[in-house]
């Protein structure tokens, strides 16, 4: 299994900095990408020659070299996005610790799923104004449950407590990536009516003019 927290350079933890795996991609697609019609085994030598090249990237250049830039490409780019999303990014840190999760399954949790469907309501029923508040409830939302799965996963990686309450910490744990899967497919419906909703008060400007 591909550790992707390897491949593009941020630590193996939860919380990491978007902005460095942002800045990996890139210099990694620089290398890589199909367009470039680079051979892999040329990119690395090329990096190899680069005085301010960290030592990280030549290693994952190394890794890669054995594929065909588009199977590199791809690879990157899976690493990039499953580590950008909260959701992925933490059943990515359970499966390299070899915790099989049956995601699944449905949320049993009823007071959450009474909040999201009231959620779900309010969003149904958004305006221009109200959307800007659900957004920002969901952010917290997420930022809350990102934090608790945090919390878990540590005491997850503590080795001791993983074997005093291993079945306790990783049906936990499991729970909350459960969540936040939904709550990350809601944040898309968010920004999908957000777009809708900015592009229904651009056509109404438009009809003042006509």
């Amino acid at each position: 299994m591909v550790n992707y927290f390897e491949l593009m350079n941020v630590p193996q933890h939860y919380q990491i900095d978007i902005a460095k795996l942002q800045q990996t991609l890139r210099q990694l697609q620089s290398k890589f990408h199909p367009d470039n019609n680079l051979d892999a085994s040329v990119a690395e030598q090329h990096l190899s020659l680069s005085a301010n090249t960290d030592g990280f990237l030549r290693e994952s250049v190394a890794k890669l070299s054995a594929l065909k830039p588009e199977q590199a490409s791809a690879i990157i780019n899976e690493a990039y996005n499953t580590l950008k999303n909260p959701d992925s990014r933490a059943s990515h840190l359970l499966a390299l610790k070899g915790i099989s999760q049956s995601i699944n399954q449905p949320i049993r949790d009823l007071d959450f799923l009474d909040d999201a469907m009231s959620f779900r309501i309010d969003l149904d029923d958004a305006d221009s104004q109200s959307i800007t508040l659900l957004s920002k409830k969901l952010t917290e939302w997420l930022n809350n449950y990102q934090l608790a799965f945090d919390e878990v996963y540590q005491k997850i990686d503590n080795s001791a407590a993983a074997e005093a309450n291993d079945d306790a910490l990783t049906k936990q744990a499991i729970d909350i990536i459960q969540k936040l899967q939904f709550l990350v497919k809601l944040q898309a419906d968010v920004a999908k009516t957000t777009d809708e909703l900015a592009k229904q008060n651009f056509d109404n400007d438009d009809d003042l003019y006509v």
